[in-house]
């Protein structure tokens, strides 16, 4: 029996250690204080949560703005590359008529040079 007894004394010791008491005098004014300072913390809290929610609103209407900037961007260069393309085109034909030109021209000048009186020093 002394042990049970013992047993029961040891748990009841364990949640004693645990046990708050709330019913001592200045409770109210401590709980009171707690709570005011708790809602101070959720007032602030909240606050802050408003202006994190403003930015956040703000860099994701910013983000909606370079997405479709971007978009353009894309287009644009899609038109440019085109653009380009021909434009190369036509330069890389004319590139080749000039030098048709060419060979024509070193022709005709071989021969205007050839039919020259020699040079006299």
């Amino acid at each position: 029996m002394t042990a049970v007894l013992e047993e029961r004394v040891t748990r009841l010791e364990k949640k004693v250690e645990r046990l708050e008491t709330w019913a001592g005098p200045g409770q109210n004014e401590s709980f009171s204080e707690s709570l005011a300072e708790l809602r101070k913390k959720f007032d602030d809290f909240g606050k802050t949560q408003a202006r994190h929610t403003k930015k956040l609103d703000d860099l994701t209407a910013d983000v909606a703005v370079l997405k479709t900037d971007v978009a353009g961007l894309k287009a644009d260069m899609v038109e440019v590359k085109a653009v380009l393309m021909t434009d190369v085109a036509g330069l890389k034909t004319d590139v080749a008529t000039l030098k048709s030109d060419m060979v024509e021209v070193k022709g005709t000048l071989g021969e205007i040079l050839d039919r020259l009186p020699p040079r006299r020093e």
